[in-house]
């Protein structure tokens, strides 16, 4: 039976699913298996749950972790600083939830992203949305600066008078905490609106 991905909601679970649907119980089982599969690369893996001797749902597994493994992969780029990069990265992260999801990314002094949180799902209103969460976040990660971002699966990006208010409230609560506030990104259907460059804030 195909495992419902969207139910996944961290790495470990993928991490834990994947290694259960190996035929392996050990590390050193795990190398004699690579190497009977002659794998020795990430690509190698690529064709392997691409070929016709990977199982369906380890195929699956496989390709669902190797997405997310390149989505990780984009934080190593210090060039932040460009608001399409970040509205890209954003709508393509986005891209196909059936479920609202507002997101905080947060970046150091030299705008390098070191940390993102999903901080709420569901349908999304301003008391859902509360500074107290985003900014708790931000103390933990130690950050200067905080994007908040969050999907309209109808695929329009006009932000709701709820999208304004959760705004200004944010900005607010970030003078109060002297953590830089730079964007509130609207995304969908693949799509990004930027509320600083709209002039909403």
């Amino acid at each position: 039976m195909t495992t419902n991905y969207y139910y996944i909601k961290s790495d470990r679970e993928l991490l834990r699913l994947l290694f259960s649907q190996l035929p392996v119980k050990t590390f050193d089982e795990l190398w004699d298996w690579l190497a009977q599969q002659g794998i020795d690369s990430f690509k190698d893996l690529v064709d392997y749950a691409s070929g016709p001797d990977c199982p369906p749902d380890l195929a699956l597994t496989t390709e669902v972790a190797l997405d997310r493994l390149r989505r990780t992969d984009v934080r190593r780029s210090r060039n932040w600083n460009n608001s399409s990069k970040i509205g890209s990265y954003l709508a393509n992260k986005l891209l196909g939830e059936k479920q609202e999801q507002f997101w905080g990314l947060y970046f150091d002094q030299q705008q390098n992203l070191i940390g993102e949180k999903m901080l709420f799902q569901g349908t999304l209103d301003r008391s859902w949305v509360h500074p107290r969460e985003v900014f708790r976040w931000a103390v933990i990660y130690g950050c200067a600066n905080i994007i908040v971002a969050h999907n309209h699966p109808s695929g329009t990006l006009t932000p709701s008078q709820n999208d304004l208010e959760m705004t200004k409230g944010l900005q607010e609560a970030s003078r109060l905490m002297k953590i830089g506030f730079l964007d509130h990104f609207v995304v969908g259907g693949g799509e990004y609106l930027s509320l600083r460059e709209q002039d909403l804030f």
